[in-house]
C-alpha cells in the first residue's frame, strides 16, 4: 500500500464501526474472545462497510447499488496518492476520471484529500450517471465535481475540452473480455497465489469490454490520448492483471511512461502513466517497481516482501489450525490482531516474544525470566516490531499459512514468526491430549 494510505498500518476497526453504524452491525460477527470477523464475499456486508468507512473517515454520504461496482476505499486511495505524487501534490489540480461508477468514489475521495481540486467525470451507464450525480450533490460538491454522460463511441470526446488544460486523467477500465472471465470461470491468476477473498458486484457494462478486455481498452485510451497531447499533462490507467501491464508497456514503447503496482492483502492492481510533455519528468517515487527498487537498494538493504509459506499435515483441519493461531499463537505472542475475513488476519507486534526460545526454557523456573525485547524510539514511545498479514488457505485437504511482512523495524519477522509457529505446533497438539 502507498506510504500515505491511512489504512496501511491502521485497517478499519470493524467492531468500533459496527457499534457506531447500525447498518453494519448485522454483518460483523463477534467471536468468543471479543474480536470480530467480517465476510468480504457478502455483497451486502461489503456495501455496508464501504458506506460506514466513507462516512467515518471522509465524512462522505454514499448510496451504492448491489448490482454495480462497490468500491474498496483503501484500493482507491492507493491510486489517488500515486496521482498526487505524479503531479507533485499540486493544490489546485484539474483532473478527469473516465468512468465514475455509481459511487463516483475517485472524485469524491480526491476532493476530500485535496479540497481545491476540480474533477470532470464521465459515465456511459445511465443508471450509474444518475447515482453519481446524486452522490456528488448529497455531499455538496457539485461545484467542483462535474459528471458528464457519454457513450462508448469515444472515450475522451465530450469530456476533454480542447480549450482547457488538465493536470491528469485517470481510469479504472473494465477488466474482463467476456462473461466467463468476469465470473471467474476462466482467469490468468497463478495457481500458487491465494484465491481472492472478495466478491465482484460489477455489472457487465462496468466489468466487461468484449473487444479485448482491459488491454484493448487502454490501447484505445493511448490512441485517443494522442489527439489531446497539449490538453492533458499525464494520462493514467489502472490495470487488474499483470499480463495486461506487459502488453501495454510494449504498446507505449515510443511514449514516455512509467508503471507501478498496488497491493492490499491478496489483491494486486497495477497502474501505468504516460505523457507527451517533454518538459515533464516522472518523480522518483513514481517509477516502476523494479526501477524504484534499484534506487532504494543503493541507499539501504532491500526489504524482502516474499510471503512465508507454512504447510500443515493433511490430518489437521482448517478449523483446528485456525483455532491454534487465534487461541494459542496470537495470545502467547501478545499480538494486536484483527480479522480481515474468516481466514485472514493482520497483526502487530510491539515486543519480540518469539526469539531466544531455548534461553527462555532454561529460565522457565526463574523468578524473573528473561524479558522480551521491546524497542523504543527516541521520544520514548514504543516502536512497532512488525506488522504481518496472515492468510490460511486449504487446497485438496492440505492447509497452508501465508505470512507477509508489511511494516515495522524487524524485516525478517515473518520468517521468524513462521518458524515459531512450526516449532510450537507439536506442543499445542500435545497439550490437547
Amino acid at each position: 500500500m502507498h506510504v500515505r494510505n491511512r489504512y496501511r498500518t491502521n485497517p478499519p476497526n470493524f467492531k468500533q464501526l459496527a457499534d457506531k453504524y447500525p447498518t453494519l452491525k448485522p454483518f460483523v460477527i463477534e467471536k468468543n474472545n471479543g474480536d470480530v470477523t467480517f465476510d468480504f464475499r457478502d455483497s451486502n456486508s461489503v456495501r455496508a462497510l464501504t458506506i460506514a468507512v466513507a462516512k467515518e473517515d471522509f465524512n462522505l454520504d454514499l448510496e451504492l447499488s448491489l448490482d454495480r461496482l462497490i468500491p474498496r476505499i483503501p484500493q482507491k486511495l492507493n491510486y489517488l496518492h500515486w496521482i498526487e505524487d505524479l503531479i507533485e501534490c499540486k493544490n489546485d489540480a484539474i483532473g478527469i476520471d473516465i468512468g465514475s461508477g455509481c459511487s463516483c468514489i475517485h472524485a469524491l475521495l480526491a476532493l476530500r484529500l485535496n479540497p481545491q481540486w476540480t474533477m470532470y467525470v464521465s459515465e456511459i451507464d445511465p443508471f450509474n450517471y444518475r447515482m453519481a450525480i446524486k452522490n456528488v450533490e448529497q455531499n455538496q460538491l457539485q461545484d467542483q465535481i462535474h459528471v458528464i454522460q457519454t457513450d462508448i463511441s469515444a472515450l475522451f470526446d465530450g469530456v476533454i475540452d480542447r480549450t482547457k488544460h488538465y493536470d491528469f486523467l485517470m481510469c479504472n477500465p473494465p477488466f474482463f473480455t467476456d462473461t466467463l472471465e468476469s465470473q471467474g470461470l476462466t482467469h490468468t491468476r497463478k495457481s500458487t497465489r491465494p484465491s481472492a477473498n472478495s466478491i465482484n458486484t460489477a455489472a457487465n457494462i462496468e466489468s466487461i469490454y468484449d473487444q479485448g478486455g482491459e488491454v484493448e481498452f487502454v490501447k484505445r485510451m493511448i490512441d485517443e490520448s494522442q489527439t489531446y497531447t497539449t490538453n492533458v499533462r499525464i494520462f493514467t490507467s489502472q490495470l487488474g492483471k499483470k499480463s495486461s501491464l506487459d502488453q501495454i508497456q510494449i504498446y507505449l514503447k515510443d511514449i514516455n511512461h512509467i508503471d507501478t503496482e498496488f497491493c492490499q492483502g491478496n489483491t494486486m492492481r497495477w497502474a501505468i502513466a504516460w505523457t507527451f510533455d517533454e518538459t515533464y519528468h516522472f518523480p522518483e517515487q513514481c517509477q516502476t517497481r523494479e526501477a524504484f527498487k534499484a534506487l532504494k537498494k543503493a541507499k539501504r538493504k532491500e526489504i524482502t516482501r516474499t510471503p512465508i509459506n507454512i504447510e500443515f499435515e493433511s490430518k489437521y483441519s482448517f478449523d483446528f489450525i485456525k483455532n491454534y493461531l487465534e487461541t494459542f499463537i496470537f495470545n502467547k505472542l501478545n499480538l494486536k490482531w484483527t480479522s480481515l475475513s474468516s481466514f485472514a488476519w493482520i497483526f502487530d507486534a510491539y515486543e519480540n516474544l518469539w526469539s531466544h526460545q531455548r534461553q527462555r526454557r532454561r529460565h522457565q523456573n526463574d523468578e524473573q525470566p528473561p524479558a522480551a525485547k521491546r524497542l523504543k524510539s527516541d521520544d520514548n514511545q514504543i516502536t512497532k516490531v512488525c506488522s504481518i498479514q496472515a492468510r490460511l488457505d486449504e487446497h485438496e485437504g492440505v492447509c497452508s499459512l501465508y505470512l507477509l511482512f508489511v511494516d515495522g523495524v524487524n524485516t525478517d519477522a515473518a520468517n521468524q514468526i513462521g518458524q515459531y509457529i512450526k516449532n510450537q505446533f507439536p506442543i499445542y497438539c500435545q497439550s490437547l491430549k
